[in-house]
């Protein structure tokens, strides 16, 4: 964002298109990270205190955290897991109705479960 309003306020060319080469660089970063954090094909198994999710090049295994959102017609979620943590982002045109509302059930319950332990 800086370089974009610093771009406005060049008056020479070359800063200009450096300002425009580092912003493209900062999209390609920001683009691949989205990528990552949504996966086009997996399984998910929601059980009552654990998330699993799978794919070819992924494994997920944690508990649902409290940073956790729904967003739109997609959830957000913060997985806890047993070494590292991840974001992972679950949009309702990638599975069907029933497991959607499930996963959405098992958010909501892990935000208000962090809100009522407050």
């Amino acid at each position: 964002m800086l370089t974009l309003i610093l771009c406005l306020f060049t008056t020479s060319i070359l800063a200009t298109l450096f300002c425009i080469a580092l912003n493209i660089v900062a999209g390609i970063i920001v683009w691949r990270k989205i990528v990552a954090t949504q996966p086009e094909q997996g399984v998910i198994l929601l059980e009552p205190n654990q998330f699993r999710f799978e794919n070819e090049k992924l494994l997920i295994q944690g508990v649902i955290g409290k940073q956790s959102r729904l967003l739109g017609r997609s959830v957000w979620l913060y997985i806890n897991g047993f070494s590292e943590n991840y974001w992972l982002i679950i949009s309702a045109n990638s599975v069907d109705e029933q497991s959607y509302a499930r996963l959405k059930r098992a958010t909501l319950a892990a935000i208000n479960c962090a809100l009522e332990s407050k």
